[in-house]
């Protein structure tokens, strides 16, 4: 019997459990950074099946690590990544309820397989990376070099149109602009009166302008978050975010500049003032790995899945894209059942406490100890996914 069959077997005493644990998440979606419960109930379930928690990892109030397989002399260390933070109002309709619960099942089956007499030959970790969806808190772990230790990290996400062996991501950069003006009586004495959000207006025509010039993989995105209270009164403040990507960090680095001086000029012009930061954590694109790409292919096909050859196509950000560039990194996505859904809408949401979301669930947890479990058995494919990180890197 094959290791992915002795897996896939094995995996079915665990799936209750993470079941249970998609549904309280679900049921009682926390955002980001405010994950507490959510990291409670994991952890809960990995101690009951032997495996020792580590909080609070890397100094992140929601992060945790775990050890799967352990062994001497491993021949490559990899890790499993956990998601499990939702979105304001709309809950898990990012799907990381299920996603997180796929790495959590893989991750206690791997760990059970070794308790009865599995030969591993490489060490296997579960981490929790909380706060995908504001902050990115992989990225303040690729900055402590966490992920510098191992050779290989994934995960899978769920999608509501296809299934794909890995995904795309654009490097991203968010800015707050804070407009500071003068109030004064829109009608009786606009003359004494600054008006900041002509600042924030400003702003908004020059990258709209800036759009022209831009390559067409460019996303700008904008969201006025204060513009006045009233049409009688003249704005002493105003504030804007904004979010620009692109496929390329290089060319995005060249963009973020031009946005801080469109901030800087657009103050200029109104006579406003201007104060800008950074917001979130940078994000980077993906660098992409045929060889690891090329294996999740051959597990989803083994499966019997229907996919799509290939990284999906541009889209969104992630913060897997800094972990990427530390050491080789996979999102491969899975489809949801039934009919089409728009990621992050209720639909997607409610998804979540639907029956076949189960099935998928242990589909998501074959993608990942299958993928892993080949490489313990072919360590020379490790080495070459290693070292096409090397040459990209």
């Amino acid at each position: 019997m094959s290791l992915t069959t002795t897996f896939a077997d094995l995996c079915k005493s665990f799936a209750p459990d993470a079941f249970a644990i998609n549904y309280t998440l679900a049921k009682n979606p926390e955002i980001s950074s405010q994950e507490f419960e959510s990291v409670k109930t994991i952890g809960a379930v990995l101690e009951k099946h032997g495996m020792d928690v580590i909080y609070e990892f890397c100094d992140l109030p929601t992060a945790f690590k775990s050890s799967a397989v352990k062994v001497d002399s491993p021949k490559g260390r990899l890790a499993i990544l956990c998601e499990y933070d939702a979105l304001p109002e709309v809950g898990h309709a990012c799907g990381h309820s299920a996603s997180g619960s796929m790495s959590v099942l893989a991750a206690l089956t791997l760990h059970k397989m070794q308790q009865e007499g599995v030969a591993f030959n490489m060490d296997i970790d579960i981490i929790g990376t909380p706060d995908e969806e504001a902050m990115g808190c992989k990225v303040d772990m690729c900055n402590a070099g966490i992920f510098k230790e191992y050779d290989f990290a994934i995960m899978v996400h769920l999608d509501g149109e296809e299934t794909r062996p890995n995904s795309q991501f654009l490097a991203l950069d968010c800015f707050r602009a804070k407009y500071h003006g003068k109030p004064a009586h829109a009608a009786g004495e606009p003359w004494n009166g600054i008006n900041a959000v002509n600042g924030v207006q400003l702003a908004i025509h020059a990258m709209d302008m800036m759009r022209q010039q831009v390559r067409p993989e460019t996303r700008i995105g904008t969201w006025i978050i204060a513009g006045g209270t009233a049409s009688n009164v003249i704005p002493a403040f105003g504030e804007l975010e904004v979010t620009v990507r692109h496929t390329e960090r290089e060319y995005l680095n060249g963009l973020s500049e031009q946005i801080k001086k469109i901030f800087e000029g657009a103050a200029l012009c109104t006579g406003t003032t201007v104060d800008v930061e950074f917001y979130g954590n940078p994000y980077d694109d993906m660098n992409q790995n045929n060889r690891g790409t090329a294996l999740i292919e051959e597990v989803m096909a083994d499966m019997g899945l229907d996919f799509e050859p290939g990284p999906a196509a541009l889209g969104g950000s992630s913060d897997i894209g800094n972990v990427s560039y530390q050491c080789a990194a996979f999102h491969p996505k899975l489809r949801l059942a039934g009919e089409p859904k728009v990621c992050h809408s209720k639909e997607f949401a409610a998804a979540m406490l639907e029956p076949t979301i189960e099935q998928t669930i242990i589909d998501g947890a074959n993608i990942i100890g299958g993928t892993v479990l080949r490489l313990v058995e072919n360590p020379e494919i490790l080495e070459e996914i290693v070292a096409e990180f090397n040459s990209t890197k």
